[in-house]
């Protein structure tokens, strides 16, 4: 596997996309047939996720109700489903993570109404990763939601055997491992828009707890949603993992982060994808949905081993780090405990992109440069 691989699968015309398979069936497991309906609840959503970007305090959204899946169905799943995309995409740039097994098991943390699983079913239904039997184990304390997922994956066709679907509340640690520990040792461990809904203390009790059911090849894949609060979690957790044995791969190219970054890690960072034309009872959309995927990103993994290796190996004597200031014509590097500036040239400039990855010489010129 390398990023050509998933580019190959999931990309058409330079952006991610969605297959038509899963479009049918998001329009086909929807319970209402007003799109006005469908498309106020979205809004109604959508404030609600406003309210809460700057509150210092988890999130509670009730997703229970036939209407507000639907809603959270058409406008968000297609968005989230590329986050396996992403992340494998990330992972292959290091040839520890080249080599996928045969038997590949994937658990899918907070899974809701199935985005991670939906965009892992598909990428592995394309050649070469077709070979591969991946098994997926998802969990969730919202039955309904679990239900939505089942009748996505039954309807886009895919085999509803290599998913199994539990029912558990992570704020019950203990009781989710126990639920899911059969499943692994996992592969791949996803938490997306997960940490939002969890206190702090929870969150940093359950990734804890993970590596005991982590594969040693394995990786966790943390992304979230844009929030004060994630962030201030998001930078905790990279400074504390390695006390449970874990080892931050990306984004940090250290443990800690110069001091003029405050409580707030940087590491959002944007994929554009193409919007599916999804259809409520044969009538488009009445609000144009965003088009870019943008989230927290954290990717851990219990070697020490992080995305840097495979570019400092080929390009040795540069300064290797994230761009992680990206504002107006300003651009800057987070190296070791430095934010480095760095000039860039204006014909090029807006391929440097937060996130991505850069190599800086002794003067701090960039001299590579590398799109995440």
């Amino acid at each position: 596997m390398t990023p050509a691989t998933i580019d190959k699968i999931c990309k058409r015309n330079g952006l991610f996309y969605v297959p038509d398979r899963v479009r049918n069936s998001i329009e086909r497991c929807l319970i209402c047939d007003d799109e006005n309906a469908i498309t106020e609840e979205y809004l109604r959503l959508l404030n609600e996720f406003k309210k809460y970007r700057t509150l210092m305090h988890p999130a509670q959204i009730d997703y229970r109700s036939p209407l507000t899946l639907d809603a959270y169905t058409v406008y968000y799943l297609s968005r989230y489903m590329l986050i396996p995309a992403v992340a494998l995409r990330n992972l292959a740039l290091h040839s520890f993570f080249q080599h996928i097994p045969r038997s590949f098991s994937i658990l899918d943390l907070g899974s809701g109404t199935g985005a991670v699983v939906l965009g892992l079913l598909s990428l592995f239904s394309n050649n070469p990763l077709s070979q591969v039997a991946i098994s997926i184990t998802t969990l969730d304390r919202c039955a309904e939601a679990l239900e939505r997922q089942k009748c996505l994956v039954e309807r886009a066709g895919f085999d509803p055997n290599r998913v199994k679907h539990c029912k558990g509340d992570l704020c019950n640690i203990g009781k989710c491992i126990e639920v899911v520990t059969g499943g692994g040792p996992y592969h791949l461990i996803f938490l997306a828009n997960c940490l939002t809904e969890l206190e702090h203390e929870v969150s940093k009790n359950l990734i804890r707890r993970l590596p005991r059911i982590l594969a040693d090849n394995g990786a966790i894949i943390i992304a979230e949603a844009q929030r004060n609060y994630v962030k201030t979690r998001v930078k905790t957790l990279a400074m504390t993992v390695e006390e449970w044995g874990l080892h931050v791969y990306y984004p940090c190219s250290t443990v800690t982060c110069p001091p003029n970054y405050g409580l707030y890690c940087w590491v959002w960072r944007e994929h554009e994808y193409d919007f599916p034309a999804i259809k409520v009872n044969d009538r488009p959309l009445q609000e144009e949905p965003r088009d870019r995927l943008i989230l927290s990103w954290l990717i851990l993994s219990q070697q020490g081993i992080s995305v840097y290796d495979t570019f400092a190996a080929e390009h040795p004597g540069l300064l290797w780090g994230p761009i992680s200031k990206c504002t107006g014509t300003e651009r800057a590097v987070c190296y070791n405990d430095e934010s480095l500036p760095f000039e860039m040239d204006r014909d090029v400039s807006p391929r440097y992109t937060r996130g991505s990855v850069v190599g800086l010489s002794k003067r701090h010129e960039v001299e590579e440069y590398y799109q995440m």
